[in-house]
């Protein structure tokens, strides 16, 4: 497992909001990660804290075609229903990593042990970094 290239585009098929950006949320089709079992992203220990290596929002790297069939739009060759987003992970503040699990998937993680809140908050704070990668 390595953490992704500096510069490298990361793709994620999200509910669009009103404005054009990202929806925020806990679920698998917002900007946001899921907590809860039987589907969770990343594990909270009990004194409310997420670590890097543990999980977190799952994006596709380098191109919108490397997301799985279900999440990519049918415009796209896909099955699902939500816009493609993209950014630049250098975009990332320096509180979130990308670490690729299993090329061309990788998960957005926080870069230090912190407050699931926090973890939160950061990844919601790019929300206007992210943009529309098709038509």
């Amino acid at each position: 497992m390595e953490a992704a290239a500096a510069a490298q585009p990361i793709f994620r098929a999200m509910k669009e909001d009103r404005d054009g950006y990202p929806t925020t949320g806990s679920s698998s089709r917002t900007l946001g990660v899921r907590i809860d079992l039987p589907s969770r992203d990343i594990f909270v220990e009990p004194d409310g804290t997420v670590s890097p290596g543990t999980g977190g929002m799952s994006v596709a790297l380098d191109a919108a075609q490397n997301l799985p069939k279900h999440r990519l739009p049918k415009s796209l060759g896909g099955e699902g229903r939500d816009p493609v987003f993209k950014m630049s992970s250098a975009a990332l503040p320096a509180s979130l990593l990308v670490r690729t699990d299993r090329y061309p998937h990788a998960l957005v993680e926080p870069a230090t042990v912190c407050l699931f809140d926090h973890y939160e908050k950061n990844l919601w704070g790019t929300r206007v970094s992210w943009s529309i990668a098709h038509d």
